[in-house]
Order: structure tokens, then C-alpha cells, then sequence
């Protein structure tokens, strides 16, 4: 049984979600409590030690986030619970964390459940940390993505990706400074996931790094030459964007 402990302002959002875990879950978890504010969620944890915390976006005047930043280590998995907070939402995406939309579905709480089951006693300490520390320097360059790979995931530096390329149905995912990654997540993903750093789509097939852009050639959509001295299309279609991308400071 996994002890877990649930974190929701919402008294009626607590209880649905107790009475789900108990009802559909039952050889799963064991909520051990559950907290409405970053304080007493914070006491709780201290003291039940839980393995799974389903953490609120939302808490009051304060958020799971600030929670999260009173720990220094993670020794629990965490499952986000968010109503509408597309910039949570993609922050939690960005670190290949789980989340649940509320309200929440059964069939998506017993898969969350059983993913968190089937990945044992590993704790999330790295992912969790690499968020809070995105959060603390949002769409700074230096921040690290989650990328799906076979194996689980790698972490990798947004400044460290020269472009990435669909080749159908998988993802290649350039670096400057490491091997090319592959990935089976779509490049309309990778699109929303880099929308607040430097990336343009510039071509149906790739998504470039304007921090590694050298020069714009000229021709009927135009290409860009890298750094590494690679060239990428630029679709016709595309071209007027991608000049009005390559002039913003």
C-alpha cells in the first residue's frame, strides 16, 4: 500500500478525491490525511512521510509550487491536480511530471495511480527540483526540458538544442554538445513545450533554435544556416514569420 497524503483548498475536491482512491483504488494507496494550505501540507508530509502527494495547483493565495520549495529533498512522488492553469500545466509538461485535470477522471486517477505503482520506490527528486528550479527562472535558457527516450527520460538544456526534426512519428532532437536524442513525442509538442524560449517553426518538419542561427540565405522560403554550419529549410509559407522572428531582439 502506498501511504498518500492529498493537498486541495477545496474541501469538496479533497473528500470526491478520497472517496475516488478508496473506492477505485483500494489496493493501491492508503491516504494517510490531507491538508488545505502550503503550511499544514508541509507538517503533514513532515510527519506521515508519505510515498504519493496529490498536490492542488492552486492553494489559497499560494500554489503547489511554493510548497514544493520548502523541501530540499523528494523522497515521494508527486501527481498535480489543476483546473485551467495552462502555464502550471505546461511547466509540469516541460519536466514530464504527472497531472491530473479536474475533474478529475477515473480512468486517468487509476492510470495516474498505477504508473506511480509500477516505477516502485524512485522518487521524483530530480524532475521535482529541475521544476521548482524552472519556475524560479521562467524561459531562461539555461532551463532543462524532459525529453522521452526508451529507457525513461533525459534531461537537457533548451540552449543546448540546435533544432529539432520530425521524421514520422518520432522526434530528432539536435544538441550542440551530446548525440542527437530520439524521441516519440510529436514535434507539435516540442513546439508548445519551447513556445517561451527562442524557437520557431520554420518548416513543417523542424522546430530551430534561434540562439544558434547564424545567418538567413535568401530563396524562395529562404534557409538558415547554424552554427555547426548545417542548413535548414525555411517553407515558403513560413518565410515572413521566420524573418519577423530573426529581427526581434
Amino acid at each position: 500500500m502506498l501511504k498518500t497524503v492529498i493537498v486541495d483548498d477545496d474541501f469538496r475536491d479533497r473528500d470526491i478525491l478520497k472517496q475516488l482512491l478508496e473506492r477505485y483504488c483500494p489496493d493501491e494507496v492508503e491516504v494517510a490525511g490531507s491538508a488545505s494550505n502550503v503550511a499544514e501540507a508541509f507538517l503533514l508530509i513532515a510527519e506521515k512521510k508519505p510515498g504519493l502527494v496529490f498536490l492542488d495547483i492552486e492553494l489559497g493565495s499560494e500554489s503547489g509550487f511554493d510548497l514544493l520549495k520548502k523541501f530540499t529533498q523528494y523522497p515521494f512522488r508527486v501527481i498535480f491536480a489543476t483546473a485551467h492553469d495552462q502555464y502550471a500545466i505546461q511547466a509540469i509538461k516541460f519536466n514530464a511530471l504527472d497531472y491530473l485535470l479536474k475533474p478529475i477522471e477515473i480512468a486517468e486517477l487509476v492510470n495516474a495511480v498505477q504508473k506511480v505503482k509500477e516505477s516502485g520506490h524512485l522518487s521524483l527528486d530530480a524532475e521535482l527540483k529541475n521544476l521548482v528550479e524552472n519556475l524560479a527562472h521562467p524561459h531562461h535558457k539555461s532551463n532543462r526540458v524532459a525529453i522521452p527516450v526508451s529507457n525513461g527520460y533525459k534531461m537537457i538544456s533548451v540552449e543546448s538544442i540546435l533544432f529539432c526534426e520530425a521524421k514520422k512519428e518520432y522526434t530528432y532532437i539536435h544538441c550542440r554538445d551530446q548525440p542527437t536524442i530520439c524521441s516519440s513525442v510529436n514535434l507539435g509538442e516540442y513546439e508548445m513545450l519551447l513556445a517561451n524560449y527562442s524557437f520557431c517553426r520554420v518548416h513543417h518538419s523542424f522546430l530551430v533554435n534561434k540562439e544558434h542561427v547564424k545567418q538567413y540565405n535568401k530563396g524562395e522560403g529562404g534557409e538558415l544556416l547554424l552554427e555547426n554550419n548545417m542548413t535548414i529549410p525555411v517553407s515558403r509559407r513560413k518565410k515572413q514569420e521566420v524573418l519577423e522572428w530573426l529581427k526581434v531582439a
